[in-house]
């Protein structure tokens, strides 16, 4: 009979040092966050948001950012917030406060940039551009999240742009997507298999973004010789 070896029934009191994981629970919602902004798909603000096709949404939201940009009149800058601020107030909570929070601080950043305009005597140009800027991020934000990301895209060919563009434009946002899973699932990963201090957590968040370039790197060659295979372009050439 074999005996047991005595380091087999010694008990072990292990316990692992406190460590910090505050990188990794930031990165990791801030790729959930990206992530959902392009999953969330269309989000209806009352009836007023499935009644607009996205090619016209394009075009009011290109229009008032044109004229909120190129009007000297404040009259007509306010009367195209008052509308905006409706929009934003018939959103969801989330995006309501994405959008307020979003705009809010471009406009704190140009009103920052501006404010050697006090001391030059035009103080009213930062209060103007700050106003403006505030209105054209809330109307992007409104037709991001109002929006799904593929109808943005394909009301693109509404306005006679190149197919290539739009393809490479949607291609991109769903690669996105597909390498905001393989750098989340590797920093779930990394958090689960971490025990102990961990000094070197900045090497660690190096690895990752290596790992998603190359990947990235990959899937792009696979996807140029499956382009090649099915003759993409041969069209155009002919």
């Amino acid at each position: 009979m074999t005996n047991i070896p005595e380091w087999l029934e010694t008990e072990e009191h292990y316990e692992a040092a406190p460590d910090r994981d505050g990188f990794m629970t930031k990165s990791m919602l801030s790729i959930i966050s990206m992530l959902s902004s392009f999953r969330a798909g269309k989000v209806s603000f009352g009836k007023h948001g499935a009644a607009f096709p996205a090619p016209l949404k394009l075009l009011l939201c290109l229009a008032l950012i044109i004229t909120t940009s190129a009007t000297k009149n404040m009259m007509v800058v306010y009367a195209i917030l008052a509308v905006t601020l409706v929009h934003i107030c018939l959103l969801k909570a989330e995006n309501l406060r994405k959008t307020v929070g979003v705009a809010f601080l471009a406009s704190v950043m140009s009103a920052l940039i501006l404010i050697p305009a006090i001391f030059l005597g035009s103080p009213r140009s930062m209060l103007t551009v700050s106003i403006k800027v505030f209105v054209s991020v809330s109307l992007i934000s409104i037709l991001s999240s109002t929006t799904e990301w593929n109808k943005l895209t394909a009301g693109l060919k509404a306005f006679h742009i190149p197919h290539i563009f739009i393809f490479t434009l949607d291609i991109t946002l769903k690669y996105i997507v597909i390498l905001g899973d393989i750098a989340l699932d590797m920093l779930n990963a990394l958090k689960l298999r971490s025990v102990g201090i961990n000094k070197s957590k900045s090497s660690s968040l190096s690895g990752i973004l290596g790992v998603t370039f190359l990947k990235s790197r990959h899937m792009a060659n696979e996807m140029y010789d499956a382009m090649i295979c099915r003759a993409y372009g041969e069209e155009e050439k002919k």
